[in-house]
Parts: structure tokens; sequence; C-alpha cells
């Protein structure tokens, strides 16, 4: 089967300083902007605290950097020439953060448009080691990207960000025909697990099991009779007919920017709790105070004053298991901050043993009656005994508090 329309999408991420703002705007690409139609469409349809943070233009929200290319390679392994029309980089702007996460996505354009050849494609586009020729030089399609379009390096080993994405980026794949596409399901389950088409017709070794074919669909949104849509960890995918295409200016507009948006604001989510998560022993006064940030500025149960951009999130977030990954963190925080509470206790209770002996040993030299008492007469004599006692009491005190942490 031919497809009429398609938009594919791979995205991926790395960290980056600020001055790599003015070296976007050298190179050619220019702030996303919408016309007055748009914005109208968007205040009036979108929240305004998500609107203002992935939508618009401001200080404090997102950046969305975009720049129209024709770039052509060939994919080695299958022959296929492919180019890429477009690139989009969404750059973070948080000040609780000491480094910012850009998110990036190459818009694809396949010349070959039919099922098996678009499966192909996008297998092998998602893996970063896929060996591609451009411009007669064959390398690898990750130094590519950075290199060629990106135009920047990458630290793999520092770049926490790069790193959660491992060995593959990330799919975004509409796929649209003005005929019904046959096994919508299992189309959904192949393109968006990566796995061969007929796979699941087929019943090879590969083919996946009724309980966990059912288990990956349950991650499945769908609204309208028309299309399907599947968020996975590491792609989403839309199967459809008559509901997406390139040259309609609402549906491409829609698709490509609005909806995007939306599966890149839960992948930010998504990593920045992972990159805690992986690292939450090295500093986690610091941890804490970003996961508290990050929550109050990006978490929203709902974006929109419509139905199904509110689904759109909902389903994406379940499949992401971002409420998941909220409850262990906090889970996290409540432990780490009993842990704090016992130390800071301890350490009081110390200090207070250490004054106690202090002023025990001090009261006889202040009152006569105790002096008196004890038989203190020569305070000289009382001092040169007491003193080093307590210093040597203090020092024994001190010891044994550290051996116990021992």
């Amino acid at each position: 089967m031919t497809v009429q329309n398609i938009l594919y999408k791979t995205i991926g991420f790395f960290e980056y300083e600020k001055s790599y703002i003015r070296q976007l705007i050298k190179s050619g690409y220019t702030l996303q902007e919408f016309d007055y139609d748009t914005k109208i469409f968007l205040k009036n349809n979108y929240y305004y605290e998500y609107n203002s943070l992935m939508l618009s233009r401001n200080n404090s929200g997102v950046s969305t950097f975009t720049k129209k290319l024709k770039h052509e390679f060939t994919i080695v392994s299958k022959e296929q020439k492919v180019l890429i029309n477009q690139v989009q980089i969404y750059l973070f702007n948080d000040s609780f953060k000491k480094t910012q996460v850009a998110i990036f996505s190459l818009e694809y354009e396949v010349l070959d448009k039919s099922i098996q050849a678009i499966s192909n494609i996008t297998c092998e586009l998602k893996n970063k080691k896929c060996k591609i020729i451009f411009k007669g030089a064959e390398c690898f399609l990750d130094d590519f990207i950075f290199r060629e379009i990106l135009e920047t390096s990458i630290d793999s080993e520092n770049d926490s960000f790069y790193e959660y994405s491992g060995s593959r980026y990330k799919n975004y794949l509409i796929l649209d025909s003005d005929k019904e596409f046959l096994s919508r399901d299992n189309l959904l389950y192949e393109f968006g697990t990566s796995s061969q088409i007929n796979t699941i017709n087929d019943k090879s070794i590969y083919a996946p099991s009724d309980a966990y074919f059912n288990k990956v669909l349950d991650n499945k949104i769908s609204l309208f009779n028309n299309y399907d849509c599947l968020a996975l960890l590491n792609s989403f995918t839309v199967i459809g007919n008559n509901n997406y295409n390139s040259q309609d200016p609402q549906t491409f507009n829609t698709w490509n920017t609005i909806y995007f948006s939306i599966y890149i604001y839960n992948l930010y989510l998504k990593s920045s709790f992972q990159v805690i998560l992986n690292d939450f022993t090295s500093d986690p006064i610091k941890k804490r105070k970003e996961f508290n940030c990050l929550y109050n500025k990006y978490f929203f149960k709902k974006i929109s004053y419509n139905f199904l951009p509110n689904e759109l999130n909902h389903g994406i977030s379940n499949s992401l298991e971002l409420d998941n990954d909220i409850v262990f963190i906090r889970s996290r925080l409540d432990t780490l901050a009993k842990e704090i509470n016992e130390k800071q206790q301890s350490k009081q209770q110390f200090l207070l043993l250490c004054i106690s002996v202090i002023a025990l040993l001090e009261t006889p030299l202040h009152i006569d009656g105790i002096r008196e008492i004890l038989g203190i007469n020569n305070l000289l004599i009382y001092n040169s005994s007491v003193y080093p006692s307590l210093i040597v009491l203090l020092i024994l005190l001190v010891f044994l508090k550290f051996k116990e942490k021992i």
C-alpha cells in the first residue's frame, strides 16, 4: 500500500550554553513565529501557562528556532535516498538549572511512499549509528546531524540529556491515506515498536505474544474513526485516512507544530525526571530543589480548553509514565527529608550535651554556696584541674561521635 501523506521526524537531546543562540542566528536559524490568526486561535484554545511556555516568544518559555534545509543523503544499508526539509530546535530556559536543554527534530521527506519502504527508513533513521552517504562521504548519522545541521559538538560522557536518549532517536510519524488502512492496530504496533511490516501476520519468532501486543496497544489514543495514535517511550505514531495533508495549512500546522509541541513538552518532562533519578544521590538537596522548580513550572494536568489536546497530552503522559516518576521521586524526597531531619536532631543533641557539660562545670564558680559545699576555695587550682579535664572530655565526645559515623 502507498501512503499519500507523511510527516516523519526524529527527535534528539543535548545541552547547550547561552552563546549557542547567537550561533544559531548567525547560521540562518529564525525564531518560530505564528501569524495573527494562529496566535488568536492558541490564545482561545490553550491555557495561558502552556501557551506562554511552549508556543509563545518570551524570556522564560521555550524558544523554538527553525531552518529550512535541502540536504539529501543515502542510507547505506537500504540504498534509500532521503531528504531533510527542516530542523526545529526547542531551547528550554530554566533559571534553576546550570546547563540548559535543547530538543531538536529533523523533518524528513521520504521519496518512496510504500509502507515497506517507510518502515525500513524509519527503523534505520532512529539509530544514531546509522551509516549514511552525504556529498560522497560515508559517516554516522549522529555525527552528520551535529556537524552539518546543529553545528555543535557533543560531550557524550558529560551530557546527561544526550545520554538519556540512548543509542536511538525518538520517532514522530504521521501516515495518512485517502483509503482505509487494513489492520490499523498491527501497523501501529509495527511502526511504533520499529518492527518489520507483517511481523504480526507472519507469526514468526519475532511476533509479539497476544499479551504483549495488547499491553502495547493499551497506549493507543483513539478519538475518531478516521485515525488512531500510539504513544510509546521512543515513538509517537498516527495512522489514519483523511486526517493529515501536507498541502493543507491547517492540518499541517496542527500536527507539525501544535500537537508536536505536546509531545516535545512531555519528552522534556520525562527526560528531566530521568536525569534527576539517574544522579539523585550525588547532590540530593540540589536535586530536590530542581525537581520542585521543574514540577511547579512545567507540570499541568490540562493544557487546553478543548478535549482533544488534553486527551493527547494525557495519553502521551501516561505512556511515558510521568505520574509514576513523580510518585517515585517524591517518595525518595520524603526519605531524604527524614534522613536530613534525623541528622540535624543528632547534631543538635550533641551540641546541647557539650553546652550542658560546660555549663555544669562553670556553675560552681559563679554560685558561692555551691563553691563552699564543694570546698572550692582556690579558683586557680580548680581551673587548672577542671578545664583540662573539660577539654579531654569534649575531645572524647567528638571522637566517639565520629566513630559512630564510621
